[in-house]
């Protein structure tokens, strides 16, 4: 466990001296460029507080980092997610990926490392001229099986699809975003059996060899999210969001009906974000459960950084 830790302790030593490195370059190289662009809408990136992520199409990446602390299962948990995108059509339509690495520190047993649930997707803003001050982008993206090896992987041995409808203005210096979509289940549960000790798939089995149903059932999931951003300056904005989803446990809902499940799930959050040249983003966010019973709460808090980079012409 000492050594797992201290490989931790290297590895987020690793990530802060390179973040420093690279806010080093920049601002010794090309500090001069920042806020240079005259069109307000073109300075503000609209960053996801609950993600990091850009909303509308954009060629960058992005390294997101979430600390939840005390999860349910009496552990933090650290999540890597690596996201880039390329955009098509002046900006209209893009491509993207991500894929998220999952650290659990637990308590009374050794510590864990999980490869996520690996997503495919698309913006495209139809409507609108880009260089007005509101957008409209639909959003959607394909989760693929993680596998049975849930000592290697996390997030479901099935596919997830995904669905939004992201809607902005920028009035001046604030910013309106809001989000409705969800997540749906493509694939169906199978239960568990022996099929994978003597290749007999569950289907063609005898109704006395019939396992037993699954504790899990797969839901669509709605997922709602609004916040608010005021410019400090052109560079600098502070940023508060709420955050809906139901039910509570997303696409993998438990069957049973009692307190540690929920309908549903809100979160409130609180941060900023940083522009800190025409082509590097940072923002930080502290993400707060409104559950707050000990018997059913996802965590106690969260912490979202961001860290993104962009190329090409804005």
């Amino acid at each position: 466990m000492k050594e797992l830790k201290q490989k931790t302790k290297r590895r987020n030593f690793i990530f802060s001296f390179i973040l420093i490195l690279v806010l080093f370059w920049n601002f010794s190289i090309h500090s001069h460029h920042t806020g240079s662009s005259d069109s307000p809408n073109a300075t503000a990136r609209f960053v996801d507080p609950f993600t990091g992520k850009r909303e509308k199409p954009t060629n960058y990446l992005v390294m997101t980092q979430d600390y939840y602390q005390s999860t349910r299962e009496n552990s933090h948990l650290f999540t890597t997610t690596a996201f880039a995108e390329l955009n098509f059509f002046d900006g209209r339509f893009a491509l993207n990926a991500s894929v998220p690495w999952n650290y659990y520190q637990q308590r009374g047993r050794e510590d864990a490392a999980r490869i996520g649930k690996t997503y495919l997707g698309f913006k495209y803003q139809p409507f609108f001229d880009l260089d007005k001050p509101y957008f409209f982008v639909i959003e959607g993206a394909v989760g693929f099986p993680s596998g049975p090896d849930t000592d290697r992987f996390t997030g479901g041995n099935y596919y997830t699809g995904s669905g939004f409808i992201k809607l902005g203005y920028l009035y001046e210096r604030w910013s309106f975003v809001t989000k409705i979509g969800g997540l749906n289940p493509l694939s169906r549960p199978q239960p568990n059996n022996l099929q994978d000790n003597d290749g007999i798939p569950f289907y063609f089995r005898k109704p006395s060899a019939t396992p037993p149903e699954p504790e899990y059932e797969f839901k669509k999931t709605t997922l709602i999210s609004a916040y608010v951003t005021y410019y400090l300056m052109p560079e600098i904005s502070v940023f508060t969001g709420v955050l809906y989803r139901n039910p509570y446990n997303g696409v993998d809902y438990s069957k049973e009906k009692d307190k540690a499940n929920p309908s549903y799930f809100t979160e409130a959050s609180v941060g900023f974000s940083w522009n800190f040249s025409e082509k590097y983003n940072m923002s930080l966010a502290y993400r707060y459960p409104l559950q707050r019973d000990r018997e059913y709460r996802l965590y106690q808090s969260a912490w979202t950084f961001a860290f993104s980079m962009e190329w090409g012409s804005d």
